[in-house]
């Protein structure tokens, strides 16, 4: 975590300074640069939970899901022909450890992630990407993810989510 600060931290600085060099000296001015830098971290931060996400699920490690989502979580998983709802997450965890018990593979790779901010504590993003989950044989599956963020507690968490399994071969 504080090798993930310290990253973080560094981008930022480097980031103020690129700003300052092209931007008006004035009062007004400084203050949208101080707002785009937070508006930065937190895009930063929102796209390493994404990522986190896509790790752990790879590693099976289903309990460090409780660092990314929000305990009152809620997924969707939206198929052709049915939708699954999983709420909570200890419900999560259970599931998700359950259907990874006899997988083999998991290979999660993240591509775009566009995010909109509703408030200075809560946003909306979509995410694509292609996962290869199975044992033999194992499944190529194209993804997007609909999430909700709030930011609580000085950090943020995925809310919610719908997981559109869009193809599947």
């Amino acid at each position: 975590m504080k090798l993930k600060s310290i990253f973080i931290t560094s981008v930022c600085a480097a980031l103020t300074a690129v700003f300052a060099g092209c931007a008006c000296r004035n009062s007004q001015n400084q203050k949208e640069d101080a707002m785009t830098l937070t508006e930065l971290q937190d895009r930063m931060e929102i796209r390493a939970l994404v990522d986190r996400y896509a790790v752990e699920s790879d590693r099976f490690n289903h309990e460090a899901y409780r660092e990314i989502f929000s305990r009152d979580i809620t997924i969707r998983q939206i198929f052709e022909d049915r939708t699954n709802e999983i709420k909570g997450i200890d419900e999560v965890i259970r599931i998700f450890s359950a259907s990874g018990s006899t997988v083999k593979i998991s290979f999660h790779q993240v591509g775009q992630n566009y995010v909109t901010f509703t408030d200075d504590t809560h946003a909306n993003g979509t995410t694509y990407l292609t996962a290869i989950f199975g044992s033999d044989p194992v499944s190529q599956l194209f993804i997007r993810y609909e999430d909700k963020f709030e930011k609580i507690d000085g950090r943020w968490w995925i809310t919610d989510r719908d997981q559109y399994f869009v193809y599947r071969k």
